[in-house]
């Protein structure tokens, strides 16, 4: 009798070691090279709040940065992070968005940053048959922003790249990005930028590229920058050197219009 209850209270203690395996064993070191496109943060739970308060009064430059955890991620401790800014810079100051805003105020100290984080309402959504811009987004539009960085994509389900979705989508991807541009900026006036993602995903990108070459927008090539090992840090996200890399290859687009 003893020895059953041993051996039961060993696989309760087994399966419990099991889970908090599953939630902290891929997020505690830097990934292996031969998986440097395993994105192991789950979308659920990303944001506690985006920063969205700005001043309608001001008239200097407005720049909206779209993205996922490596734009903004809130703190998650069951993950191991338990930071709020962008996944896995080591401080505020390093993750590309606070980079960009520092290059941004030393030019136009009057300019307004937003952040809209949108893994659970545009990558794990658009394609939903009751998905809208109008019914998520509303706030950035009234923003009206004059740059916007779209830099998303690693959370969108790969049975989409795959063609294997159940139910089928109810619009693709590029479809959905494409009204996603229109409704934050319906007069067509902003400096859009369409970059590809941090992960490799072929199927995303050529719908953002074929976007941004129907609407005259920027489409920014991160080959380089994703390809490399030393990129990558914590959580597969970019480390402080992707995260340079990544703000200065945006501001090499942006950096013209700020300045006017």
């Amino acid at each position: 009798m003893k020895r059953n209850i041993q051996k039961r209270r060993f696989r309760v203690l087994a399966a419990a070691m099991a889970v908090i395996l599953q939630f902290t064993g891929a997020n505690c070191a830097v990934a292996k090279s031969d998986d440097l496109q395993a994105n192991p943060v789950p979308a659920i739970g990303q944001n506690a709040k985006e920063q969205k308060a700005f001043d309608p009064a001001k008239k200097g430059p407005r720049v909206l940065f779209v993205g996922n955890s490596i734009t903004l991620h809130g703190p998650r401790p069951q993950i191991g992070w338990t930071n709020n800014w962008g996944m896995a810079a080591s401080a505020r100051d390093k993750d590309y968005v606070h980079l960009l805003q520092k290059k941004i105020a030393a030019v136009r100290p009057d300019a307004q940053c937003c952040l809209l984080q949108v893994a659970n309402t545009f990558e794990r959504a658009f394609f939903k048959k009751d998905w809208s811009c109008e019914s998520n987004f509303k706030w950035a539009r009234e923003f009206k922003p004059d740059v916007i960085v779209f830099f998303f994509g690693a959370n969108v389900p790969k049975t989409y790249d795959a063609g294997t979705m159940t139910p089928a989508p109810a619009r693709t991807f590029g479809e959905a990005l494409d009204a996603f541009r229109t409704c934050l900026d319906p007069e067509g006036r902003a400096l859009v930028l369409f970059s590809q993602g941090f992960y490799i995903r072929p199927k995303l990108d050529a719908e953002k590229e074929t976007v941004a070459k129907r609407r005259g927008d920027v489409f920014v090539n991160m080959e380089d920058i994703r390809a490399r090992k030393d990129t990558h840090g914590r959580f597969n996200h970019p480390g402080d050197l992707g995260m340079n890399l990544i703000a200065e290859r945006f501001w090499q687009h942006i950096e013209q219009r700020i300045r006017k």
